[in-house]
């Protein structure tokens, strides 16, 4: 009797081996390839702002703000806590008038120095990165680019546009913002996304987030030290 239970354990065992696979053998999930990403958000602060800063703690991610002097007045305490949280912090001008704005190089100029003065008064952080109104082209020509230059500001455009200022629709948003960051992805460019600080942005920003983790992606700031991408020096970042 002993004999036939020894028997019978020893092809129990034999017949688990054959169906559980030795651990050498278990496939383990691929990991996604290591990436980045680089959020950036302007027009604001506004009224979703903490909004949005609580949607990028959430998701562990770090952003980057191009703010409006009068804006950032209205909302020092988050502009604060952006420095606090990590982000990145820069200016985009006082008008947002293209007319007032790029009048001269030296308008130009004016209007981001102030911002940039606003910005270190509320945050004790000195930051040069800047992000013109509209973006760098067509209007800022070799002689504004060389007056922004001489006070050594650092101008950064996108290679992402969300388009949230035109959809104003959280689910339009977040689709075409993904389906740009694919096209990126395939040709191993890092995304530079424009979104503005809006409602419908930060309903848009839970999804993309998801999509840009679950692919391998690190969400860093822009800093001081980068060299930056604009439409007139469009490279690899």
């Amino acid at each position: 009797m002993k004999r036939k239970l020894g028997l019978l354990l020893l092809i129990l065992g034999f017949l688990s081996s054959l169906l559980v696979p030795h651990q050498s053998e278990a496939k383990e999930t691929p990991k996604p390839p290591h990436r980045v990403a680089y959020l950036t958000f302007d027009d604001g602060p506004n009224s979703s702002v903490e909004r949005i800063l609580s949607i990028l703690d959430k998701y562990h991610a770090k952003a980057t703000f191009f703010m409006m002097d009068p804006h950032m007045k209205q909302h020092q305490a988050s502009v604060k806590k952006m420095v606090a949280k990590g982000h990145g912090v820069a200016c985009h001008g006082v008008t947002h008038d293209k007319n007032k704005f790029y009048k001269s190089p030296t308008s130009a100029a004016t209007e981001m120095k102030t911002c940039l003065a606003t910005l270190k008064k509320i945050t004790k952080t000195s930051s040069i990165m800047i992000r013109v109104p509209y973006g760098s082209k067509p209007w800022m020509t070799a002689p504004y680019r060389k007056e922004m230059e001489r006070y050594g500001y650092k101008m950064w455009d996108w290679n992402v546009d969300s388009l949230d200022w035109k959809w104003l629709n959280g689910s339009k948003t977040a689709s075409y913002t993904i389906q740009q960051i694919k096209t990126l992805q395939k040709r191993g460019i890092s995304p530079l996304i424009l979104f503005h600080d809006k409602p419908t942005t930060a309903d848009a920003l839970p999804a993309v987030l998801k999509y840009l983790i679950d692919n391998g992606y690190e969400l860093k700031p822009l800093t001081n030290n980068m060299k930056p991408y604009n439409f007139w020096n469009p490279i690899k970042i």
